[in-house]
């Protein structure tokens, strides 16, 4: 019998609207998997909220699904950390780079569901610059994005979210994929 849990895993470039979408989905009641970073917190983030702050020493002690290094940080999401929240939720969802959502359809097949988040090279560009992110770091990020083919939806996707309303996408995530 198939598992009625669910992991929607959100992927997509700098301003495709996945980190929108996501903090919908916690309004929504839909439990977010919060990754861990070696990066310092940024001004309003709380460690367990944003991102569990982590030393380089304790991302390498405990067991992760993915880790990945950008911009001299190491990001990853913990086995414990999906192992907890599926074990107290039918539905979580979590954003990670396109690696790390090839490795989280292995290790759970069933459960995950790949929502991608179309984007064009401009857009992106112009979401960045309207939220204000420096010219230096969206040129860094077209630059990162054109190497890891970040514009382009990865094999096993079961959505592409391209148009509508961050609520509208949410609300068709939600048909979609709630168990």
């Amino acid at each position: 019998m198939p598992s009625q849990k669910r992991i929607l895993v959100l992927v997509g470039a700098s301003g495709s609207g996945k980190s929108t979408v996501s903090d919908l989905l916690g309004e929504k009641g839909i439990p977010k998997l919060v990754t861990s970073t070696t990066r310092k917190p940024r001004l309003g983030e709380e460690n367990g909220v944003h991102y569990h702050f982590r030393t380089i020493e304790q991302m390498t002690e405990e067991p992760f699904i993915e880790q990945t290094k950008y911009a001299a940080n190491i990001y990853g999401l913990s086995v414990k950390e999906v192992e907890d929240k599926l074990g107290k939720y039918d539905i979580v969802h979590v954003t990670l780079d396109k690696n790390g959502a090839k490795v989280m359809k292995e290790q759970f097949p069933e459960e995950t569901k790949i929502i991608f988040f179309k984007i064009t090279e401009q857009e992106m560009v112009e979401r960045m610059k309207k939220r204000g992110d420096t010219l230096e770091s969206i040129e860094h990020r077209i630059n990162f994005s054109r190497v890891t083919k970040e514009l382009e939806p990865i094999e096993n996707t079961d959505l592409v979210a391209s148009h509508g309303t961050p609520q509208e996408i949410v609300q068709q995530i939600l048909e979609e994929f709630a168990p």
